[in-house]
């Protein structure tokens, strides 16, 4: 790419079929984008497993410039690769930031897996990143799907935060929007569903609108149960901005939306104010 202060996509894999999952997802947004491509590794007790513990330094670093060799090849996109060993939170956050990417794509291998990284740990590293994430899981479905981008929208203001993500997926892949709203009466519900379709009418994206027929304990976990993978490409949601009690005890809401039984996809995005929105 002749522009180096183009923002790139970093791309998590484990060597495991989700790894490669994780990959092939990272490749079509590539695409998509005209996006470079990192990949990045954490050596933990899972990479002593899979290569030779006297060389798992060399190994993975083989099969990292093996990956990247492949994708350069056989899709003409840029790809490099770093690996680590280490805390898995700190170093693909610190990297991200480090080499300032604007998108994390990340395998989940199940809501509380021991071994790998699952939805519960995976959580606690997206909420520490100020760059959205972009979880997939094992049987998540081939990217060429051309489903809807689903945007669910409640009262919080933080709803609005999504809308210029969502725009900037659905201009670049070409896939409509779903804007699924709470049944609640209340004006600002109203309000951001005017936002979000005034900001889609802008750059003359398609879009439908669907209110619920009752309110909503929370919308994300309602809207997954109403939609099907085969007609959804992602799925957007905003991270708890304030953890409480409830959640210490019980857990984040948004382990379950990232672990979901659909295997959809979901773009994870933390409520903050210098939050990055690709230039539209």
């Amino acid at each position: 790419m002749k522009n180096k202060n183009v923002q790139n996509i970093l791309i998590y894999t484990d060597f495991t079929e989700l790894g490669d999952n994780s990959i092939e997802w990272g490749i079509f947004l590539a695409k998509k984008f005209k996006r470079k491509i990192h990949l990045i590794h954490v050596i933990n007790e899972n990479s002593y497993v899979l290569f030779n513990k006297e060389n798992v330094l060399t190994e993975v670093k083989n099969e990292l410039e093996k990956l990247s060799l492949e994708i350069i090849e056989k899709y003409n996109i840029e790809c490099d690769y770093f690996f680590d060993e280490g805390c898995t939170c700190t170093i693909i956050n610190s990297t991200a930031e480090r080499i300032d990417a604007f998108l994390i794509v990340v395998g989940n291998h199940g809501k509380n897996d021991p071994q790998f990284l699952s939805g519960s740990a995976l959580v606690k590293i997206i909420r520490k990143s100020r760059i959205p994430y972009f979880v997939i899981q094992k049987k998540t479905k081939s990217p060429e799907i051309m489903g809807d981008i689903v945007i669910p929208i409640d009262a919080r203001k933080e709803m609005k935060e999504k809308t210029g993500w969502v725009t900037y997926f659905a201009k670049n892949c070409g896939n409509p929007i779903s804007i699924i709203a709470d049944g609640l009466d209340d004006p600002k519900i109203d309000n951001n569903i005017k936002f979000c379709s005034n900001f889609f009418d802008k750059y003359s994206l398609k879009y439908q609108i669907q209110k619920l027929t009752k309110s909503s304990w929370n919308i994300d976990k309602s809207v997954l149960k109403i939609i099907d993978n085969e007609n959804t490409f992602c799925m957007s949601i905003i991270t708890t901005k304030n953890e409480n009690l409830f959640n210490k005890i019980f857990g984040l809401p948004e382990t379950d939306i990232i672990s979901n039984n659909k295997s959809i996809p979901v773009l994870c995005i933390n409520p903050k104010k210098d939050l990055y929105i690709p230039c539209l």
